[in-house]
């Protein structure tokens, strides 16, 4: 699980926060093909009978989301307990994906994860400095990171 469902994984109590903000579950399926994305769609997709009964849904992400995560993310992924093989992004990786895509949603949930959760702005700047971004890249995410923190 990469996307803010994944947050659940480690903050159970940000479920009522979480999951008015979002209903999906963006997966990262792996090995994954066309076959297999298909049947993950057609069964929990978006307008599959199960997100009609649910409300909620899962994305099947494409290989190449991980070219946008940070640095090492796999070593720090966390568990999902009573499920094998299954795991999500940790908290701060989460964040710093939401804080590069800067969209106003993720730029709340950043702000809502924070302070929810406690989580210092100083972890979350070191693991920004860990993360591979372009000069243009490094000005605008740490702009976003000082408005969040000023609120």
């Amino acid at each position: 699980m990469l996307g803010s469902s994944s947050l659940l994984v480690s903050f159970p109590e940000l479920a009522e926060l979480l999951l008015t903000a979002t209903y999906d579950a963006d997966l990262l399926v792996e090995p994954c093909d066309e076959e297999l994305a298909a049947v993950v769609h057609e069964a929990v997709g978006e307008g599959s009978l199960f997100a009609k009964r649910t409300g909620y849904h899962a994305d099947l992400l494409r290989p190449n989301i991980v070219e946008s995560l940070p640095k090492d993310w796999r070593v720090r992924l966390v568990p999902l307990e009573g499920v094998p093989n299954a795991d999500a992004l940790a908290p701060l990786d989460l964040l710093v994906v939401k804080l590069c895509a800067g969209r106003v949603k993720d730029l709340e949930l950043v702000r809502s994860v924070m302070r929810a959760a406690a989580i210092p702005a100083s972890k979350l700047r070191a693991r920004l400095d860990a993360t591979m971004l372009d000069e243009r890249e490094v000005v605008k995410v740490y702009a976003r990171l000082e408005e969040i923190i000023g609120d």
